[in-house]
């Protein structure tokens, strides 16, 4: 026969699942309040099947939903799937946190109109959709290690762009991206789909910097061929910006 002890302890574990299988998906705005720069409103659902419209940085990202296995919790992780949906935006994937360790994989498709409103700021506007196939990264907290692979395709199309007060418009091919890590940065290298040959080269360094070299075959596929006697896949000229 159970002591009331056992009983009082069986009772308060009842309880307690009850609690949180019920709790509202507003309850995970107690983590994301804690970063700035991520705001949750409008939330539906409970915190393992639910969704949200999500802010990154003040600007709408779109309508997040998740799906958590409780069941995996009995083996130590955390795993959840999620989707995010804007009208020029959709991703996909699912993380799993355990301890010591976090995984995340996704697919995305990012049409134009989203693509233009990044670009605005450097006078720049495109067409053609950018594919984000099997973008994989693990993180390893003890060690700090940090791995990300995936690929890339952007369809390809006109690309209309300022410089020196004067409008382009350039047709460009389809382009080919490679994610890996490079000297322990995430980085990548950015071809055409019909050639071998570099055309950007990208890395975010460890402070946050988004640095974006571009080489000589690039300058010369949108119309502005740079004039030294360096070879195609040198680069030429760099830009930085901090992303982070």
């Amino acid at each position: 026969m159970l002591k009331s002890r056992q009983l009082l302890l069986l009772g308060l574990v009842f309880f307690l699942s009850f609690l949180v299988i019920f709790l509202p998906a507003s309850s995970i705005r107690l983590v994301t309040n804690t970063i700035p720069a991520i705001d949750f409103s409008t939330t539906e659902g409970s915190i393992w099947n639910g969704s949200g419209r999500l802010r990154v940085r003040e600007q709408y990202a779109g309508l997040l939903r998740w799906s958590v296995h409780p069941v995996q919790l009995v083996f130590g992780k955390l795993a959840i799937e999620w989707v995010l949906d804007e009208q020029t935006h959709t991703f996909g994937g699912s993380a799993t946190i355990r301890l010591g360790r976090m995984a995340f994989s996704f697919d995305g498709l990012i049409e134009a109109g989203t693509i233009n409103r990044i670009l605005a700021p450097y006078n720049m506007n495109l067409n053609g959709a950018l594919h984000l196939r099997s973008i994989k990264a693990t993180v390893n907290k003890s060690g700090g290690q940090i791995r990300i692979q995936g690929d890339m395709r952007w369809d390809g199309g006109t690309v209309l762009y300022r410089m020196s007060n004067q409008r382009f418009r350039r047709e460009l091919p389809a382009l080919l991206g490679k994610l890996q890590m490079v000297e322990g940065v995430p980085s990548m290298t950015v071809r055409s789909e019909t050639e071998d040959t570099p055309l950007l080269r990208i890395r975010l360094d460890n402070d946050g910097w988004v640095h974006i070299g571009i080489t000589k075959r690039f300058t010369r596929l949108i119309g502005q061929p740079w004039q030294g006697n360096e070879p195609d896949p040198a680069i030429v000229m760099e830009v930085s910006e901090k992303l982070l």
